[in-house]
């Protein structure tokens, strides 16, 4: 009997005890228990592990020389291939028409030679030949009408004063008339004649400079002749070797001629394509590079140059490399990777030290040293309330929680730097569980 009755006591004993727990944590008298930590002087971490992209480093594009119809695309996109793997196979009506158009190219260059060579003996060259012999001629004209008009202007002198002594003697008798007639026609014939010999010496002058220049003009016109022919003759070269270029690309199938990952395909079967058209570009092997989006108020502890680790988290098990931050972008911009989130972001580029396999599109986990910060006021990042772009804590308040607003400098995944509160303030390290001036009771 006393056995049972100590029994009870002790159930009733422990169902008191229980409501009495129950009591405290449901906060009957309205009170809420909480949990709260300090604002301590603490260090940051200077490790911060984000999610990144594997961007092409080096992209190679494959281009065509030659209009061409894709008859086949051997690749997709994301594809590895080597140098020498079969990418494209031309229609066989590119190579058709490609063969039409060198065998035209081939006629219009021996044309052209026959043209140039033409030059060198044809009926332009005879006349310029012509041209030459005329100049000379004249030249020995004028040379011998030169001298002979001294001689002919002295015996025009001569038989002139003659026949000035003859009329005179005439006057006083002392010729005939018939002899003094003699006389004057002779110097007058001499004096036609020396007029005759100037004309004919100018005319022979106006001749000889006007043949000169028609020799310069028939000269330079068979220069740019030859000149036109000769750049004709040179683009009709050029244009061999591009279309047997041309010829030996289209009757092949297309190859990269570099090992790596095809990244852009710009054509797909039936499309006729343009010379000189890109049809795809590919990321040469061991070049890729990591892009990653730091959050805004990360920002300040990346800089160029800092060490970054790369991990590829694949089914055989993670594969590090070692990496170094390229580039940091100065601009914030929207995240391209986290579709409809407004938070801004900062792109950072990972530069892998060594050759990697790495293929572009995949996710990788990369994990940047940055510079530490040490005896700095911080607290757990779960006490820490984000509400429109500010950022609030509550406080314990002798005995109530208080609505504080903060500033916040540096932050890591787990701890963020209060600016402006004192070291051993005590905050609430749930702060969804409390209402501003809302009692508490700290739970030990």
């Amino acid at each position: 009997m006393d056995k049972k009755l100590i029994k009870k006591a002790v159930i009733a004993i422990g169902a008191i005890l229980i409501a009495g727990v129950l009591v405290y944590k449901m906060n009957i008298f309205g009170t809420t228990v909480v949990k709260v930590t300090r604002v301590e002087e603490g260090n940051l971490s200077d490790m911060n592990l984000y999610t990144g992209m594997v961007v092409p480093g080096e992209v190679v594009p494959v281009y065509i020389t030659a209009p061409a119809v894709v008859e086949k695309v051997l690749v997709t996109n994301g594809e590895y291939v080597t140098k020498d793997k079969e990418l494209m196979i031309f229609s066989n009506k590119s190579i058709v028409e490609n063969e039409n158009l060198l065998k035209i190219n081939e006629l219009d260059l021996k044309d052209t030679e026959l043209q140039i060579a033409d030059l060198d003996s044809g009926s332009l060259k005879l006349e310029l030949d012509n041209k030459t012999l005329e100049i000379e001629n004249l030249k020995e004209k004028v040379k011998a009408d030169e001298r002979k008009l001294p001689v002919l202007v002295g015996e025009a002198s001569s038989a002139q004063q003659r026949a000035d002594v003859y009329e005179k003697l005439l006057q006083k008798d002392g010729v005939s008339a018939t002899e003094a007639s003699r006389i004057v026609s002779e110097a007058g014939r001499k004096r036609v004649e020396l007029e005759d010999l100037k004309t004919n010496l100018e005319l022979n002058k106006q001749k000889y400079e006007l043949a000169k220049v028609s020799y310069e003009s028939l000269k330079r016109q068979l220069d740019i002749t030859r000149a036109q022919l000769n750049s004709k003759l040179e683009k009709l070269k050029l244009e061999n070797e591009q279309l047997k270029l041309r010829d030996s690309q289209l009757r092949k199938p297309l190859t990269a001629g570099v090992d790596g990952v095809v990244v852009d395909l710009d054509v797909v079967e039936g499309s006729i394509t343009q010379a000189g058209q890109r049809l795809l570009a590919v990321s040469t092997s061991g070049e890729s590079k990591i892009s990653v989006e730091v959050p805004l108020y990360q920002a300040a502890t990346i800089k160029k140059g800092q060490p970054a680790l790369v991990i590829s988290r694949e089914v055989s098990g993670d594969v590090e490399y070692e990496g170094v931050v390229k580039t940091v972008s100065t601009a914030a911009v929207a995240s391209k990777y986290q579709k409809g989130s407004n938070d801004k972001v900062i792109q950072v580029e990972i530069e892998i030290k060594d050759g990697n396999n790495l293929s572009p599109g995949f996710l990788v986990d990369v994990e940047i040293s940055g510079q530490a910060k040490t005896s700095v006021p911080v607290v757990n990042s779960f006490s820490v309330v984000e509400e429109n772009g500010d950022y609030y804590v509550y406080i314990n308040d002798e005995g109530r929680a208080r609505k504080q607003k903060v500033t916040i400098g540096a932050r890591t995944t787990g701890s963020y730097e209060i600016l402006d509160l004192p070291v051993g303030t005590q905050v609430v390290v749930n702060p969804f569980k409390v209402r501003n001036g809302e009692r508490i009771r700290v739970e030990e």
